[in-house]
């Protein structure tokens, strides 16, 4: 009698053990899928929420500036590689086309400013040449996901951001037309 209950206890606290480490993997595993499924996209760990795509693209249109969301995510994904490029240099600092804007923009969330002042940086032409390679350095370096709703990431060879964010092959689940 003594041995069952002994192997009575040792099964229990097997099954124990064994539920805690799989509790533990669906919590983590789960806190993971989670970030993923609400991320446009990853650029190095840190990542760009589809709340902060959709806002800042909303707060565009409504300042008459037509950017398609996968430009958006485009930019978003380029503005930490860039401001790493740029530390080394002292950087580009935000001008009076940015400004003007985002003074556009009432309200405008601080990703909609990021955007704003990362194409403003790409269209300044400011770049020095060794900017441009610590940026493309970066680039390169950088592990990059993008939420396929948002496209595929195309690295390419077209200054200014070397790569591009956007449909591939057509999308068979919509209808021609289709959003």
């Amino acid at each position: 009698m003594k041995a069952t209950s002994v192997r009575a206890r040792s099964s229990k606290r097997v099954a124990a053990a064994a539920l805690v480490v799989l509790s533990a993997v669906t919590v983590l595993a789960g806190c993971g899928f989670e970030t993923r499924q609400q991320g446009a996209a990853v650029v190095n760990g840190e990542v760009i929420h589809e709340d902060q795509v959709e806002e800042t693209a909303r707060q565009l249109q409504e300042a008459k500036f037509n950017f398609p969301e996968n430009i958006v995510v485009t930019a978003l994904v380029a503005s930490p590689l860039l401001h790493e490029a740029l530390s080394q240099s002292g950087g580009w600092q935000p001008d009076a086309t940015a400004a003007s804007a985002i003074a556009a923009i009432p309200d405008a969330t601080d990703t909609t400013k990021e955007f704003i002042n990362t194409v403003a940086l790409l269209q300044s032409g400011q770049m020095t040449t060794q900017d441009v390679a610590r940026y493309r350095e970066s680039l390169d370096k950088a592990k990059i996901s993008v939420n396929p709703r948002f496209g595929e990431l195309v690295r390419s060879e077209q200054p200014p951001v070397f790569f591009t964010i956007g449909q591939q092959r057509p999308n068979w689940i919509l209808a021609p037309g289709g959003e």
